[in-house]
Protein backbone atom coordinates (compact mmCIF):
# COMPACT_ATOMS: atom_id res chain seq x y z
CA UNK A 1 0.00 0.00 0.00
CA UNK A 2 3.04 2.26 0.59
CA UNK A 3 4.91 1.05 -2.57
CA UNK A 4 3.52 3.39 -5.48
CA UNK A 5 5.02 6.38 -3.28
CA UNK A 6 8.71 5.10 -3.93
CA UNK A 7 8.40 4.60 -7.69
CA UNK A 8 9.84 8.42 -8.82
CA UNK A 9 12.85 7.62 -6.24
CA UNK A 10 13.71 3.93 -8.07
CA UNK A 11 13.82 5.21 -11.41
CA UNK A 12 16.13 7.70 -10.66
CA UNK A 13 18.76 5.02 -9.12
CA UNK A 14 18.00 2.92 -12.20
CA UNK A 15 18.80 5.72 -14.35
CA UNK A 16 22.12 5.93 -12.55
CA UNK A 17 23.16 2.91 -12.71
CA UNK A 18 22.75 2.27 -16.59
CA UNK A 19 24.86 5.72 -16.76
CA UNK A 20 27.53 3.92 -14.92
CA UNK A 21 27.46 0.61 -16.72
CA UNK A 22 27.45 2.25 -20.38
CA UNK A 23 30.64 4.80 -18.91
CA UNK A 24 32.63 1.29 -17.65
CA UNK A 25 31.44 -0.64 -20.97
CA UNK A 26 33.05 2.49 -23.20
CA UNK A 27 36.41 2.39 -21.36
CA UNK A 28 37.19 -1.24 -21.23
CA UNK A 29 36.61 -1.01 -25.19
CA UNK A 30 39.09 1.85 -25.56
CA UNK A 31 42.90 0.80 -26.43
CA UNK A 32 45.54 1.19 -23.87
CA UNK A 33 48.00 3.98 -23.28
CA UNK A 34 51.50 3.21 -24.02
CA UNK A 35 53.83 4.90 -22.00
CA UNK A 36 56.64 4.50 -24.29
CA UNK A 37 54.99 6.47 -27.58
CA UNK A 38 56.79 9.23 -28.55
CA UNK A 39 55.84 12.83 -26.88
CA UNK A 40 53.45 14.95 -29.34
CA UNK A 41 55.29 18.39 -30.09
CA UNK A 42 53.10 21.02 -30.43
CA UNK A 43 55.79 24.05 -31.09
CA UNK A 44 57.92 24.88 -34.45
CA UNK A 45 60.89 22.76 -35.14
CA UNK A 46 64.02 25.01 -34.67
CA UNK A 47 66.62 24.52 -36.91
CA UNK A 48 70.19 25.49 -35.69
CA UNK A 49 71.89 28.39 -37.47
CA UNK A 50 75.40 28.96 -38.64
CA UNK A 51 76.67 32.56 -37.69
CA UNK A 52 77.24 34.58 -40.53
CA UNK A 53 81.37 35.37 -39.65
CA UNK A 54 81.85 31.57 -39.94
CA UNK A 55 79.58 31.04 -43.14
CA UNK A 56 82.14 31.40 -46.14
CA UNK A 57 81.03 32.50 -49.53
CA UNK A 58 78.81 30.21 -51.05
CA UNK A 59 80.66 29.73 -54.26
CA UNK A 60 83.87 28.45 -52.27
CA UNK A 61 81.19 25.79 -49.91
CA UNK A 62 78.33 24.31 -51.31
CA UNK A 63 75.22 24.13 -49.64
CA UNK A 64 73.34 20.44 -48.67
CA UNK A 65 69.61 20.72 -48.99
CA UNK A 66 67.76 20.86 -45.84
CA UNK A 67 64.79 18.60 -45.61
CA UNK A 68 62.43 19.74 -42.54
CA UNK A 69 62.02 16.14 -39.81
CA UNK A 70 58.63 14.80 -39.76
CA UNK A 71 57.09 13.44 -36.59
CA UNK A 72 55.39 10.75 -36.78
CA UNK A 73 51.99 11.17 -35.29
CA UNK A 74 51.20 8.81 -31.90
CA UNK A 75 48.19 6.37 -33.51
CA UNK A 76 44.79 7.97 -32.95
CA UNK A 77 42.46 6.11 -31.03
CA UNK A 78 38.83 5.67 -31.62
CA UNK A 79 36.57 8.36 -30.78
CA UNK A 80 40.00 10.37 -29.48
CA UNK A 81 41.66 13.13 -31.96
CA UNK A 82 45.32 13.82 -31.94
CA UNK A 83 47.27 16.96 -32.53
CA UNK A 84 49.72 17.05 -35.26
CA UNK A 85 52.93 18.87 -36.20
CA UNK A 86 52.85 21.52 -38.66
CA UNK A 87 55.61 22.71 -40.25
CA UNK A 88 56.01 26.66 -39.43
CA UNK A 89 59.56 26.94 -39.55
CA UNK A 90 61.12 29.14 -42.60
CA UNK A 91 63.81 28.17 -44.71
CA UNK A 92 67.42 28.67 -43.81
CA UNK A 93 69.06 31.10 -45.97
CA UNK A 94 67.61 30.42 -48.89
CA UNK A 95 69.70 27.42 -49.39
CA UNK A 96 73.27 29.57 -49.17
CA UNK A 97 74.07 28.73 -45.62
CA UNK A 98 76.50 25.56 -45.21
CA UNK A 99 75.59 23.24 -42.39
CA UNK A 100 77.47 23.78 -39.23
CA UNK A 101 79.39 20.86 -39.16
CA UNK A 102 80.96 21.93 -42.74
CA UNK A 103 81.50 25.82 -41.63
CA UNK A 104 83.34 24.77 -38.50
CA UNK A 105 85.33 22.87 -40.52
CA UNK A 106 86.39 25.49 -43.31
CA UNK A 107 86.73 28.24 -40.04
CA UNK A 108 89.19 25.74 -38.59
CA UNK A 109 91.81 25.13 -41.68
CA UNK A 110 91.97 29.13 -42.38
CA UNK A 111 94.71 30.60 -40.17
CA UNK A 112 93.58 33.78 -38.35
CA UNK A 113 95.73 37.02 -40.57
CA UNK A 114 97.33 39.31 -37.95
CA UNK A 115 96.29 42.90 -38.28
CA UNK A 116 99.46 43.94 -37.36
CA UNK A 117 103.24 42.80 -37.87
CA UNK A 118 105.56 42.97 -34.93
CA UNK A 119 108.45 41.29 -37.96
CA UNK A 120 111.49 43.37 -39.72
CA UNK A 121 111.04 43.44 -43.23
CA UNK A 122 112.27 40.63 -45.26
CA UNK A 123 113.94 42.78 -47.62
CA UNK A 124 116.47 43.65 -46.59
CA UNK A 125 117.98 45.72 -50.11
CA UNK A 126 114.51 47.36 -49.57
CA UNK A 127 115.57 48.14 -45.79
CA UNK A 128 119.09 49.27 -46.36
CA UNK A 129 117.78 51.86 -49.30
CA UNK A 130 115.22 53.66 -47.08
CA UNK A 131 117.83 54.42 -44.49
CA UNK A 132 120.44 55.55 -46.88
CA UNK A 133 117.72 58.18 -47.93
CA UNK A 134 116.87 58.86 -44.25
CA UNK A 135 120.77 59.63 -44.11
CA UNK A 136 121.63 61.25 -46.77
CA UNK A 137 118.25 63.80 -46.35
CA UNK A 138 120.16 64.44 -42.92
CA UNK A 139 123.58 64.92 -44.09
CA UNK A 140 125.07 61.70 -42.87
CA UNK A 141 126.78 61.49 -46.06
CA UNK A 142 130.17 59.20 -44.97
CA UNK A 143 129.74 59.87 -41.05
CA UNK A 144 128.80 58.71 -38.27
CA UNK A 145 130.03 55.56 -39.82
CA UNK A 146 127.17 52.94 -38.61
CA UNK A 147 124.32 55.52 -39.37
CA UNK A 148 125.28 57.24 -42.81
CA UNK A 149 124.23 57.03 -46.23
CA UNK A 150 127.29 55.46 -47.58
CA UNK A 151 126.99 52.72 -44.72
CA UNK A 152 123.47 51.34 -46.23
CA UNK A 153 124.23 51.27 -49.80
CA UNK A 154 127.68 49.39 -49.01
CA UNK A 155 125.18 46.49 -47.34
CA UNK A 156 123.14 46.82 -50.21
CA UNK A 157 126.51 46.54 -52.79
CA UNK A 158 127.57 44.09 -50.63
CA UNK A 159 124.53 41.51 -51.61
CA UNK A 160 123.70 43.20 -54.98
CA UNK A 161 126.74 45.03 -56.44
CA UNK A 162 124.92 45.95 -59.70
CA UNK A 163 121.82 47.63 -57.80
CA UNK A 164 121.57 50.88 -59.94
CA UNK A 165 118.98 52.28 -56.85
CA UNK A 166 122.63 52.21 -54.95
CA UNK A 167 125.04 53.10 -57.31
CA UNK A 168 122.91 55.91 -58.40
CA UNK A 169 122.73 57.00 -54.78
CA UNK A 170 126.15 57.23 -54.53
CA UNK A 171 126.59 59.43 -57.36
CA UNK A 172 124.41 61.93 -55.39
CA UNK A 173 126.75 61.57 -52.70
CA UNK A 174 129.60 62.71 -54.67
CA UNK A 175 127.84 65.44 -56.30
CA UNK A 176 126.79 66.88 -52.59
CA UNK A 177 130.66 66.71 -51.47
CA UNK A 178 131.17 68.54 -54.48
CA UNK A 179 129.19 71.40 -53.59
CA UNK A 180 130.52 71.80 -50.36
CA UNK A 181 133.76 71.62 -51.31
CA UNK A 182 132.72 74.36 -53.43
CA UNK A 183 130.94 76.46 -50.56
CA UNK A 184 134.19 75.77 -48.47
CA UNK A 185 136.40 77.33 -50.72
CA UNK A 186 134.08 80.42 -51.52
CA UNK A 187 134.85 81.04 -47.83
CA UNK A 188 138.04 80.37 -47.62
CA UNK A 189 138.21 76.87 -45.76
CA UNK A 190 141.02 75.21 -48.23
CA UNK A 191 141.14 72.37 -45.07
CA UNK A 192 137.39 71.93 -45.06
CA UNK A 193 137.63 71.65 -48.79
CA UNK A 194 140.45 68.90 -48.53
CA UNK A 195 138.02 66.87 -46.47
CA UNK A 196 135.53 66.71 -48.08
CA UNK A 197 137.24 65.64 -51.84
CA UNK A 198 139.31 62.72 -49.62
CA UNK A 199 135.70 61.84 -48.65
CA UNK A 200 134.13 61.88 -51.75
CA UNK A 201 137.17 59.63 -52.88
CA UNK A 202 136.45 57.26 -50.18
CA UNK A 203 132.71 56.91 -51.62
CA UNK A 204 133.53 56.58 -55.47
CA UNK A 205 137.46 56.22 -56.20
CA UNK A 206 137.35 56.31 -59.94
CA UNK A 207 134.41 58.99 -59.93
CA UNK A 208 135.29 61.78 -62.79
CA UNK A 209 134.67 65.03 -60.78
CA UNK A 210 137.46 64.03 -58.43
CA UNK A 211 139.68 65.86 -60.56
CA UNK A 212 137.99 68.67 -61.06
CA UNK A 213 137.57 69.26 -57.52
CA UNK A 214 141.07 68.61 -56.80
CA UNK A 215 142.06 71.29 -58.89
CA UNK A 216 139.46 73.69 -57.66
CA UNK A 217 141.47 73.04 -54.47
CA UNK A 218 144.82 73.04 -56.03
CA UNK A 219 144.33 76.41 -58.09
CA UNK A 220 142.72 78.33 -55.09
CA UNK A 221 144.25 81.39 -54.38
CA UNK A 222 146.15 81.62 -50.36
CA UNK A 223 145.25 85.19 -49.00
CA UNK A 224 148.60 87.33 -49.39
CA UNK A 225 149.75 88.72 -46.10
CA UNK A 226 147.57 91.67 -44.88
CA UNK A 227 148.63 94.66 -43.52
CA UNK A 228 146.79 94.71 -39.64
CA UNK A 229 146.49 98.10 -37.89
CA UNK A 230 150.03 98.15 -35.93
CA UNK A 231 149.97 99.38 -32.00
CA UNK A 232 150.65 102.65 -31.04
CA UNK A 233 154.02 103.62 -31.25
CA UNK A 234 155.97 104.03 -27.96
CA UNK A 235 158.87 106.91 -26.68
CA UNK A 236 160.60 103.82 -25.58
CA UNK A 237 160.95 100.25 -26.21
CA UNK A 238 157.75 97.97 -24.51
CA UNK A 239 157.06 94.28 -24.85
CA UNK A 240 154.68 93.40 -27.79
CA UNK A 241 153.36 89.91 -28.55
CA UNK A 242 151.52 89.73 -32.19
CA UNK A 243 149.84 86.91 -32.95
CA UNK A 244 150.02 85.38 -36.51
CA UNK A 245 147.20 83.29 -38.02
CA UNK A 246 148.35 80.43 -40.24
CA UNK A 247 146.41 77.92 -42.89
CA UNK A 248 146.09 75.02 -41.52
CA UNK A 249 145.47 73.10 -44.38
CA UNK A 250 148.18 74.72 -45.87
CA UNK A 251 150.40 73.16 -43.10
CA UNK A 252 149.12 69.95 -43.59
CA UNK A 253 150.23 70.37 -47.10
CA UNK A 254 153.82 71.65 -46.23
CA UNK A 255 152.65 74.41 -48.91
CA UNK A 256 155.70 75.67 -50.73
CA UNK A 257 154.30 79.41 -50.34
CA UNK A 258 153.77 78.94 -47.00
CA UNK A 259 157.32 77.56 -46.39
CA UNK A 260 158.73 81.14 -47.99
CA UNK A 261 156.72 83.10 -45.47
CA UNK A 262 157.27 81.03 -42.53
CA UNK A 263 161.70 81.53 -43.43
CA UNK A 264 160.82 85.24 -43.91
CA UNK A 265 159.33 85.48 -40.50
CA UNK A 266 161.68 83.67 -38.70
CA UNK A 267 164.56 85.67 -40.01
CA UNK A 268 162.98 88.83 -38.65
CA UNK A 269 162.19 87.13 -35.59
CA UNK A 270 166.30 86.87 -35.31
CA UNK A 271 166.53 90.66 -36.06
CA UNK A 272 164.28 91.11 -33.18
CA UNK A 273 165.83 88.40 -31.11
CA UNK A 274 161.81 87.70 -30.37
CA UNK A 275 160.84 84.34 -28.35
CA UNK A 276 158.14 82.30 -29.80
CA UNK A 277 155.06 79.91 -29.39
CA UNK A 278 154.10 77.98 -32.47
CA UNK A 279 150.27 76.16 -32.22
CA UNK A 280 149.32 73.52 -34.61
CA UNK A 281 146.43 71.11 -34.23
CA UNK A 282 148.99 68.23 -34.14
CA UNK A 283 152.05 67.83 -32.69
CA UNK A 284 153.38 66.76 -36.60
CA UNK A 285 152.23 69.96 -38.01
CA UNK A 286 153.56 72.45 -34.78
CA UNK A 287 157.22 70.52 -35.68
CA UNK A 288 156.99 71.02 -39.09
CA UNK A 289 156.61 74.67 -38.48
CA UNK A 290 159.27 74.91 -36.45
CA UNK A 291 161.54 72.41 -38.60
CA UNK A 292 160.91 75.19 -41.53
CA UNK A 293 161.79 78.29 -39.55
CA UNK A 294 164.68 76.86 -37.82
CA UNK A 295 165.87 76.37 -41.06
CA UNK A 296 166.31 80.35 -42.08
CA UNK A 297 169.23 80.68 -40.17
CA UNK A 298 171.86 77.57 -39.83
CA UNK A 299 174.12 79.35 -37.77
CA UNK A 300 171.29 80.26 -34.84
CA UNK A 301 168.63 78.56 -33.79
CA UNK A 302 164.78 79.80 -33.40
CA UNK A 303 163.59 80.10 -29.44
CA UNK A 304 160.40 78.31 -29.48
CA UNK A 305 158.18 76.51 -27.86
CA UNK A 306 155.36 74.04 -29.23
CA UNK A 307 151.87 73.69 -28.13
CA UNK A 308 148.61 71.62 -29.64
CA UNK A 309 145.46 73.71 -30.26
CA UNK A 310 143.36 75.46 -32.54
CA UNK A 311 143.72 78.09 -34.61
CA UNK A 312 147.28 77.22 -35.91
CA UNK A 313 149.38 80.26 -34.91
CA UNK A 314 153.01 81.79 -34.28
CA UNK A 315 152.92 84.32 -30.89
CA UNK A 316 155.80 86.31 -31.41
CA UNK A 317 156.73 88.26 -28.58
CA UNK A 318 159.35 90.69 -28.27
CA UNK A 319 160.92 94.66 -27.29
CA UNK A 320 160.16 97.57 -29.76
CA UNK A 321 158.99 100.92 -30.13
CA UNK A 322 155.71 99.51 -32.83
CA UNK A 323 154.73 96.44 -34.30
CA UNK A 324 157.05 95.35 -36.58
CA UNK A 325 155.67 91.93 -38.23
CA UNK A 326 152.95 91.42 -40.86
CA UNK A 327 149.83 88.66 -39.78
CA UNK A 328 149.20 86.18 -42.73
CA UNK A 329 145.53 86.45 -43.56
CA UNK A 330 143.57 82.80 -43.35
Amino acid sequence: MTLPRFNPLIGIQTATLVSVFLMLTGCAALQPINTDAEPVANDPVELPITPTSEVPAPSIVESPSLETPQVQPAPEASGVKVATVTETSPPVSDLTSPTPNKAIAVAKKTPPVPSVSNQKPTDSVAFWLGEAGWAFEKDKLTTPKSESAYYYLSQVLAKEPRNPLALAALEKIVKRYYALLQASLNKGKVEQARVFWSRAKKVMPKHGELSTMKSLIDNHKVKQPMAVVPGPVTALPALRTQKLLLPAGLIKLQDEQLTQWLVAVAKKAHDLQATMLIVAPTDTQARWVYRVMNSADKEQRIRANIKHSRPARIEISYLARKDELEVYGN
